[in-house]
């Protein structure tokens, strides 16, 4: 789809994924996908500042780890619980207003944090806010993955998705840098209400874009969540995929995330804020290497990329210093990107525009279902056995996980398919809806 004209996308092919070496440069050419392109990249910036920032503020409070998990709980679980209701509204709805108004009460939320931070008002109200703050991502994040192929060609898809990811590392390099510069001038909360400000600005960018008018006609929600699900059990490696999503985020990244900051601190007081720029140095170049890689089997590769997932929380449990770990983080960084990546795009070029956002959202939800159960549970188990056998376990976990995806022949041997292929696929997919 060219990025100055709007259509519904029927079935996509993925045989792009084996087009050579794709230009990343020419995609911003494109009028629509340049504006969305700044829109999101002044958002991801704001967001990137926001894990050390609101760690730096909750310290500031002399607050324990078990707020920094419940405010990250606060933010993900509403998201969980309407990630799916959002898919339905974006399939259903043009996606461009709902894309910015998600972006102003995320702008608006953020900035009520800060305030909160800044007035020393009761930390219940912060939470509050990232609970609000959740809700409306629920909203915006399947608008948001349904209008990426109204913006480029579908053989396109791969080199914009590398694009978005490669900005996704190069705005995490600079947020522990601001936070860190925030809190060394003045408070860091303040960091927080820049990322306020980032959503309103990607808000106002947002005017003027193609609407991204809806796939199909409107529907119940019952009958749109179903509809949605029958196309995720079409897509068996991306479902298993799922599975292992949710298991690595509660086990791995969640007790890494809660418990890391807190022993890291003691080997450098800067160094959780350098392993968080080696994860996102690794995130850009992964994402840009991937968006320039030819790929016979991409999921198998995606697969594996999760294996350097284990590597920070191995580190870390036997004692590595600064610099071993954010080695780690740089590959984990590289292992991320490329995942993302691969499984976005071959959501995007597989799956009918007029159930797109659902899949995504559905998937999404499976991902993130135990993660704010972990953000939680991390610091309590913590405290009961000690943080470093949780840590072996997350490295002993996602070996296991990984074993468990390249294990299932059909993940293994998925790639292109011709598009006489893919058109039947997705006539079949109907046909079965229709049956149900």
């Amino acid at each position: 789809m060219s990025g100055f004209a709007v259509r519904k996308l029927d079935i996509v092919s993925v045989t792009s994924l084996e087009k050579p070496n794709p230009k990343l440069t020419p995609l911003f050419k494109a009028p629509v996908f340049r504006r969305f392109f700044i829109s999101r990249a002044i958002s991801l910036i704001g967001d990137a500042v926001v894990p050390t920032a609101l760690a730096l503020s909750l310290v500031a409070r002399e607050a324990s780890a078990v707020w920094l998990g419940a405010m990250m709980a606060a933010a993900i679980l509403p998201k969980v619980l309407l990630l799916a209701l959002g898919g339905v509204a974006a399939d259903r709805l043009p996606k461009r207003p709902l894309m910015a108004a998600s972006s102003i009460v995320c702008g608006l939320t953020q900035i009520g944090t800060a305030a909160v931070f800044m007035a020393g008002l009761s930390l219940w109200w912060a939470l509050a806010c990232q609970a609000v703050f959740g809700m409306s991502m629920a909203i915006g994040y399947p608008a948001t993955f349904g209008y990426l192929p109204h913006c480029v060609e579908p053989a396109d898809l791969g080199a914009a998705n590398a694009l978005v990811g490669a900005w996704t590392g190069a705005a995490s390099l600079l947020g522990p840098t601001v936070a860190a510069v925030s809190a060394a001038l003045g408070p860091p909360s303040a960091a927080l209400a820049a990322d306020g400000a980032s959503f309103l600005v990607s808000a106002a960018l947002l005017a003027g874009l193609p609407r991204g008018e809806a796939g199909g006609p409107p529907q119940p929600a019952g009958a749109g969540l179903r509809e949605g699900w029958q196309a995720l059990r079409g897509l068996p490696w991306l479902l298993r995929m799922t599975v292992v999503d949710s298991l690595i985020l509660l086990l791995v990244a969640a007790p890494f995330m809660v418990l890391g900051p807190g022993i890291v601190q003691h080997l450098s007081p800067n160094g959780w804020a350098l392993l968080m720029v080696s994860f996102a140095l690794g995130e850009l170049l992964g994402s840009l290497a991937c968006g320039r890689l030819r790929l016979r089997r991409p999921i198998l590769t995606a697969a594996l990329g999760l294996l350097a997932m284990g590597l920070p929380p191995l580190l870390l449990a036997a004692g590595a210093g600064v610099p071993a770990l954010c080695a780690a983080q740089f590959l984990a960084g590289a292992g991320i990107a490329a995942y993302g990546v691969l499984v976005n795009t071959a959501i995007q070029q597989t799956v009918p525009a007029d159930r797109l956002s659902r899949v995504g959202a559905i998937s999404s939800i499976g991902s993130f279902a135990f993660l704010p159960l972990g953000y939680v549970l991390a610091p309590l188990l913590a405290g009961v056995v000690g943080p470093e056998p949780l840590l072996w376990i997350a490295a002993v976990w996602t070996l296991a996980s990984v074993g468990a995806l390249v294990s299932d022949r059909a993940l293994r041997e998925f790639g292109p398919r011709s598009p006489a292929e893919t058109v039947r696929s997705g006539n079949e997919e109907r046909e079965s809806g229709e049956e149900s």
